[in-house]
């Protein structure tokens, strides 16, 4: 079966993961024709072919354009992705990409929803990189997504609330129940943005993992590190499903030829049984309690230097 499987060594944003779907062959003229049907105004998306230690990789950037913005909540991008003409796959999960922002964001600073708002630039942003992935990962057909533990970096981060330790409050509320690794390097590795998209279409997998790679997509995050070469790695793969976590193997049916287009071709599905529980629900419960594609209000966090975000990677 192929899938998609996360190297998250140097962490993740919402650019690295579009700059790594490029990499590996996403078409970026398609990408960017695909975002604007969208129909918001103010953004355009740039690429820039360029090397982290030494190692190709491919630079997107969602550039926004320097005018008045509206704060835009959680039910405003709701709102943008249910009316683009866009697949109902794409639009759950990107719904649920954003739902989660929202959701870790009120949680952890104990307020409602509601009350929630997203900052930088009206979260057009993070509207853009979270489309863009979702788009990007299901041009590729896959299977099952599967992530190794995120890296999320150490020291503290300044954002719009203050300075706050690394991971930020947000994104490890985010990341409950996912795997992560904690490293020395002193800066923030994972940004809110790509915390909720590996946790909305990844499973966790551990090193042990056997795959064949068939091709390879680099992501340079904004930060060119002398510790670490920064970029996000994907690989596009070929696995025996038996040897993978969360699928039930019947080589009389074989289940995935059934359902797998049921995540659209290029995710994971619900329709089986996980050993772990790692709430791939796309936030379910919230969806009933708040309405709309995935309820409530939210506020997300993309960090990039075109933007003088203080959390680039």
């Amino acid at each position: 079966m192929e899938i998609l499987y996360i190297d998250p060594f140097a962490g993740v944003s919402g650019d690295m993961f579009l700059g790594a779907l490029v990499d590996l062959g996403v078409d970026f003229d398609d990408l960017r024709e695909a975002l604007r049907s969208l129909d918001v105004k103010g953004f355009d998306l740039r690429l820039t072919e360029t090397k982290r230690h030494q190692i190709a990789a491919t630079k997107i950037d969602v550039i926004v354009e320097d005018m008045p913005h509206p704060h835009r909540h959680l039910n405003d991008l709701l709102a943008i992705v249910e009316k683009a003409p866009l697949s109902d796959i794409v639009k759950e999960l990107s719904c649920a990409a954003l739902a989660r922002l929202a959701v870790a964001e009120a949680r952890a600073h104990d307020m409602p929803i509601d009350q929630v708002h997203l900052h930088e630039v009206g979260g057009l942003d993070c509207l853009v990189d979270i489309v863009g992935t979702i788009l990007g990962v299901e041009s590729l057909g896959v299977q099952r997504i599967y992530s190794a533990p995120v890296a999320v970096g150490s020291g503290t981060v300044r954002c719009s609330h203050g300075v706050m330790p690394v991971p930020a409050p947000g994104t490890l509320a985010i990341l409950e129940n996912f795997p992560v690794r904690r490293t020395q390097i002193p800066y923030e590795m994972t940004t809110p943005t790509g915390a909720a998209l590996i946790a909305t279409l990844a499973d966790p997998i551990d090193g042990s993992v056997v795959l064949t790679p068939r091709n390879i997509g680099h992501g340079a995050g904004t930060r060119d590190s002398p510790e670490i070469a920064n970029f996000l790695r994907l690989i596009h793969a070929t696995a025996d499903p038996r040897h993978l976590p969360g699928y039930e193997y019947d080589e009389e049916h074989d289940h995935d030829h059934e359902h797998g287009e049921c995540c659209g071709g290029h995710g994971h599905c619900h329709d089986h049984e996980h050993d772990h529980e790692h709430e791939h629900d796309h936030e379910h419960s919230h969806e009933h309690e708040h309405g709309g594609c995935c309820g409530g209000h939210g506020h997300c966090h993309e960090h990039d230097d075109e933007h003088e975000h203080p959390h680039s990677h």
